[in-house]
């Protein structure tokens, strides 16, 4: 019966869609059949999960992460904390951050199912030319699937980008200081591709006062980092390395 050979091939708490049940032989029509005997239910438009899962938003991602090209990601500080680098909370309702690659949009199944997070979509441009999607994420484990987050050294450029100033200099630096591991190789290949002039001259700076030892064998004049003088916090102080005004004790000004 293709119903079972279906659920026993359909992880337990995901949502599918309907390009994953197509490989599975399973057409508009066929699923339609299924639901009406009670062995799915709608998610939302194209969306399905079986029936009596409770699902959350990591199984609704798994969904749009099935198929050849990833688009979507969480990234940031939902992926330092997923990977257990850092505990970046939030008051309130809990903030998940998804990244995507350029031109990517989230389905409005999505957007609109009350997962209980607050989801904060960052589509791409910060690596545009940076197409080996393969060295920038890894796999989690969760619940009985898997999914694909940002690497550390991707996240923390991720999370530099997706805050306010205000607080780079407090929680993100707080949160730098715990990457004592990142890979150096890594990071400069990031570095390279990375289009923001302030993204890399803040993790450069917040980098150096760390003072983690893969810092050192960063190449640094490989890493375009633009002209000129940067404000980033009114009224602090001119780092003479980056050209950046910050907080007085991060300024490097002999």
């Amino acid at each position: 019966m293709k119903i079972n050979h279906l659920l026993s091939d359909w992880p337990e708490g995901v949502v599918v869609a309907q390009a994953w049940l197509h490989e599975h032989g399973v057409g508009p029509s066929l699923v339609q059949k299924y639901q009406h005997s009670g062995w799915v239910e709608r998610v939302g438009h194209g969306a399905w999960k079986r029936s009596g899962d409770n699902i959350d938003w990591q199984g609704g991602l798994f969904a749009l992460q099935q198929g050849a090209t990833l688009q979507v990601w969480p990234g940031g500080a939902t992926a330092l904390s997923l990977a257990g680098y850092s505990h970046y909370m939030t008051f309130g309702k809990q903030a998940v951050d998804l990244f995507g690659t350029q031109g990517a949009t989230l389905p409005g199944w999505l957007r609109k199912y009350p997962w209980n997070v607050d989801i904060n979509f960052h589509p791409g441009g910060l690596f545009p030319a940076m197409e080996d999607m393969a060295l920038q994420l890894f796999q989690v484990p969760y619940s009985r699937f898997e999914i694909k987050i940002s690497t550390p050294e991707r996240a923390v450029l991720e999370l530099i980008h997706q805050s306010d100033n205000e607080v780079l200099f407090s929680s993100v630096a707080d949160v730098l200081d715990g990457l004592a591991t990142l890979s150096p190789k890594r990071l400069q290949n990031l570095l390279e591709a990375c289009n923001s002039i302030r993204v890399k001259r803040v993790f450069l700076l917040l980098a150096r006062n760390a003072g983690h030892a893969w810092y050192e064998r960063l190449a640094r004049s490989s890493i375009d980092l633009g002209k000129g003088k940067r404000q980033v916090i009114r009224g602090g102080r001119l780092d003479k390395e980056f050209l950046i005004t910050v907080p007085e004790r991060f300024a490097n000004a002999p």
